[in-house]
């Protein structure tokens, strides 16, 4: 007769730490990269590697407002071509990041937490390349305040039926949600901050941000 092996509910469990390690090495190892750890020079390469993106971007960004949309090969006025492809990855890209964080949280995974702090980063990062679309998509983001419903002598009113004043709405409500959903997982981290720094100025300054956090 056959017999099934039966297993406890309880059976022991692989350490998150290893051995000679505890919570408070840990959090003085990571806070030494903040507050002690000089930047090594490839950091300084890849900042200068991303600035020198970044004022290409800039200057895109400046022809695009001297010429129009039309540089994008858009041929209707209601097309978005290449805005919208742009405005859609970005978006995904954040969706990502936030479905990353709320899984491993719903888990209750002990090893989220560096991943979190990737992902919702992420996220906050692409929502605010996506929030740059509809701006660009106008042509000229200096009247960009008509697509927002406030009182005015001329009786303007956005067109809500319009995609512009659904992003507004959109990532306003999706930005600020990440933005708290990011901050209140590092006030602990701002905390051991604050308790880790010898500068008293930057112990202030971790202190006001890490509202009072008491490990």
């Amino acid at each position: 007769m056959a017999t099934v092996e039966k297993h406890s509910a309880l059976e022991p469990v692989e350490p998150l730490l290893l051995p000679g390690h505890d919570y408070e090495t840990i959090s003085d190892a990571i806070g030494s990269v903040v507050l002690e750890r000089p930047h090594p020079p490839g950091w300084f390469i890849a900042f200068g590697v991303g600035m020198f993106f970044t004022s290409i971007m800039l200057v895109s960004i400046a022809y695009l407002f001297a010429v129009g949309t039309g540089i994008w090969g858009i041929n209707m006025p209601s097309a978005w071509g290449f805005a919208i492809i742009n405005f859609v990855w970005w978006i995904g890209i954040g969706h990502a990041g936030t479905l990353i964080s709320a899984i491993l949280f719903l888990l209750r995974q002990d090893w989220r937490n560096a991943i979190n702090r990737f992902a919702e980063a992420m996220t906050i990062f692409a929502v605010a390349c996506a929030g740059m679309f509809p701006i660009l998509h106008m042509g000229r983001p200096w009247v960009g305040f008509f697509i927002l419903p406030y009182p005015n002598t001329l009786a303007l009113w956005p067109n809500f039926r319009s995609p512009l004043a659904w992003d507004v709405f959109a990532i306003s409500t999706y930005g600020s949600v990440s933005l708290l959903f990011w901050y209140i997982g590092l006030v602990p981290d701002f905390a051991m901050l604050r308790d880790r720094a010898k500068n008293i100025w930057v112990a202030r300054a971790y202190g006001v941000v890490s509202l009072g956090w008491r490990g």
